[in-house]
């Protein structure tokens, strides 16, 4: 009951933070038997959290750090959401490692059941644009598993996590599911030799998962990707005939324009070099300047015209009071929220799960506040029902009204300083060929 009071609840929050939510190959954890869920972990409890509302009807449980689960309210609310706790040495000591043959019981339990579980390979929560070495543990569950289920019905999903910008508000979310592993395929190794198969299995399964993501080979370089990526990607999605609306085709440019940088760096570490350098300076006077690449992007600044931007004043004030009403109605909480979750969250890898967290309650109380201060007003409940849901709508057009507004001004920018602009297209245009001869 609890988790599903909070899985509807929180289905109106999550599309708010993120403006794209996507999975592929969800279909595939629609089938009866037990299966484990290995995924990369960029973003704390935003990531199964999230995969349960992409997921859904699928229920999926997933493991947790043990210290998290302290004793009181919010432990309580962890149990009944489907999360088991596990213990690592530098979390528990020893004593939390003893308490996690509790913690595999509980998984062997659930999955004898045919349920769908977690886990997060690396072992810890980094935001980074590549896969970490998988964790030997991960191995270890799933040969105890299937010696604790003896069924050849157990797979293991390695699924790929893969966020625009995760700890930034209106970014896009990807989930890449594989194709599963039959964990039975490896027992006859198990048997023979259960080291061998612990490494051979984890080969496995890193090779499928580096494979459902965008894999930057060296830190240093993640900068030069992200540039790439803002100069590349739409000239890479118009060429391959791709829709830059769904997120397994931005995915595929995405993972295209990763390859590209990553075996320029091997093989012509100069030219990467220089187009960071150059690169970094472009950007750097588009920050300078308030304007954003796409403004100076021919393949997407064909609307920047005197015209258009008339007709995007009219729309901007024709919808002003809705957009009025919007913050008017959720302002207020939307600080608070970000506010707490900025100086609660130990770092950027929680503040996504923190602000979730904390709208769920804060928006809530919002808008029990607006109903009983409407019915001061009127003497039933229908109208202050009507008014908690014109706020909430108009809240949501304040989403999209704002970045309007944030575009409508970068194009009056640009064409007060065409002269700017063409020198920036010809700096663009010379970016491309770097990237182009990578």
């Amino acid at each position: 009951m609890v988790w599903h009071l909070i899985k509807y609840w929180i289905s109106f929050l999550l599309p708010t933070f993120y403006k794209r939510i996507q999975g592929k190959n969800i279909h595939l954890l629609k089938v009866r038997g037990p299966a484990i869920i290995a995924m990369n972990h960029p973003n704390a409890f935003t990531d199964p959290i999230l995969f349960t509302y992409v997921a859904y009807p699928v229920r999926t449980y997933y493991l947790a750090r043990g210290d998290a689960f302290k004793p009181g309210l919010i432990s309580w609310i962890l149990e009944k959401i489907g999360i088991v706790p596990i213990f690592r040495i530098q979390d528990g000591g020893k004593e939390g490692l003893k308490k996690n043959d509790e913690a595999y019981r509980r998984v062997n339990h659930l999955l004898g059941k045919h349920s769908k579980i977690i886990v997060f390979a690396e072992g810890l929560c980094v935001q980074e644009r590549r896969l970490r070495p998988l964790k030997k543990g991960v191995a270890r569950m799933v040969f105890g598993a299937y010696t604790a289920l003896n069924d050849d019905r157990l797979m293991v999903y390695p699924v790929g996590v893969n966020y625009s910008q995760p700890d930034k508000f209106r970014s896009d979310l990807f989930y890449n599911v594989g194709e599963p592993i039959p964990v039975k395929d490896f027992i006859p190794l198990y048997q023979e030799n259960p080291a061998k198969a612990n490494n051979a299995f984890l080969q496995v399964l890193e090779s499928k998962m580096k494979g459902l993501v965008t894999h930057i080979n060296d830190r240093n370089y993640d900068e030069t990707v992200y540039m790439a990526e803002t100069l590349y990607k739409r000239e890479l999605l118009n060429t391959r005939g791709l829709n830059p609306k769904d997120l397994s085709d931005d995915f595929v440019a995405l993972t295209e324009i990763t390859e590209k940088v990553n075996r320029g760096v091997i093989e012509r570490t100069a030219l990467v070099d220089e187009f960071t350098v150059k690169a970094t300076a472009y950007f750097n006077e588009l920050k300078r300047l308030k304007i954003r690449d796409w403004l100076i992007d021919p393949n997407q600044n064909r609307q920047v015209n005197y015209l258009a931007l008339v007709g995007r004043g009219i729309i901007l004030l024709a919808c002003f009071p809705l957009h009025a009403l919007g913050l008017l109605g959720n302002y207020i909480p939307l600080r608070v929220t970000d506010k707490l979750a900025r100086k609660i969250a130990r770092n950027r890898e929680f503040y996504s799960s923190m602000a979730i967290g904390f709208a769920m309650f804060i928006f809530l109380i919002n808008y029990l506040l607006w109903f009983f201060l409407s019915r001061f007003f009127f003497t039933n409940s229908l109208w202050p029902l009507i008014i908690c849901l014109i706020l909430a709508i108009s809240g949501w057009a304040s989403l999209y009204y704002h970045p309007f507004l944030k575009k409508t001004l970068g194009m009056a920018r640009v064409l007060r300083n065409k002269t700017t602009a063409k020198d920036l297209l010809q700096t663009r245009n010379y970016l491309i060929d770097l990237i182009n001869k990578f």
